[in-house]
């Protein structure tokens, strides 16, 4: 009797100790990072396309996924928006928070458009969403990737997003140092940034690129959009390992306000990998 017991107990412990396992590894985090580094005219902050400083410094902005696997497709994500501005005092800033799905959301023998659906949330909304007074924001932040030979593929990250907001003005300090009216607050925006890349090996590449984005205003009409001021990329990829991929690069805007000049063009990055 004494060894079926221990033997159930056994059992038991061994079944439960699996049933943990198995719950814990559904668990996983990643993170994409965007690092906008200093102006090459000055060593400053970064500029837009009138010479403008895009914030109050120099600009990472962090986004960590938190993931639970549903199943061999799709996972529960929760997206942290981290921003941390770099001037001579260091200041964090909670952007907020994106609850959605995330996984493998389209795919073919070549291609392959892998990201999160997801939408701030009321009570979750960052600093800049607050002052925009957002309620909801459904869209994608999503990567397609292409792949035309060994070496050549094409990737993109893809992020159409759709704003209802409370207050129809409401904007942040930095939008109006920007030299932006509020009533070009975005209401809808479908935002790519696709790039050509050639990889020398599985560790080193090239990339270049352009960031687009096609944007209706809050006083717009409903079918108008306009194209938003769009700047060139161009460097080295770095695939250090699953933890760690960076593409560092030089920024300008060659079709928009002061084009291509020193007093436009700034450093780079966008920082990503796995956590966990």
């Amino acid at each position: 009797m004494m060894r079926l017991l221990f033997l159930f107990l056994l059992s038991f412990s061994v079944q439960a100790q699996s049933t943990g396992q198995d719950f814990l590894s559904r668990f996983g985090a990643n993170y994409f990072s965007f690092w906008e580094g200093p102006s090459l005219n000055d060593g400053l902050t970064a500029r837009n396309e009138l010479g403008r400083p895009l914030d109050d410094g120099l600009q990472l902005f962090n986004l960590v996924s938190f993931t639970y696997k549903l199943n061999d497709r799709y996972a529960l994500d929760l997206q942290t928006r981290l921003e941390y501005i770099h001037t001579q005092e260091i200041q964090w800033r909670y952007q907020g928070m994106r609850i959605g799905i995330s996984g493998k959301l389209l795919g073919g023998e070549k291609w392959s458009l892998k990201g999160a659906a997801n939408t701030d949330v009321p009570e979750l909304n960052g600093r800049d969403a607050r002052a925009r007074k957002t309620i909801f924001n459904p869209g994608l932040f999503a990567g397609l990737t292409y792949q035309l030979s060994d070496r050549w593929s094409i990737y993109s990250i893809i992020s159409p997003r759709y704003f209802f907001y409370s207050e129809k003005y409401a904007v942040e300090d930095e939008w109006a140092q920007s030299g932006r009216s509020p009533g070009l607050k975005p209401r809808i925006i479908i935002a790519l940034s696709p790039t050509l890349n050639y990889a020398f090996n599985d560790k080193v590449g090239m990339r270049g690129g352009f960031d687009l984005s096609f944007r209706q205003f809050v006083d717009s009409d409903p079918l108008y959009f306009k194209r938003w001021p769009t700047s060139m990329s161009i460097g080295p990829t770095f695939n250090i390992s699953k933890y760690l991929n960076l593409y560092t690069y030089v920024q300008t805007w060659p079709f928009d306000g002061k084009k291509m000049t020193m007093e436009t063009a700034s450093l780079g990055m966008w920082i990503n990998g796995v956590l966990f």
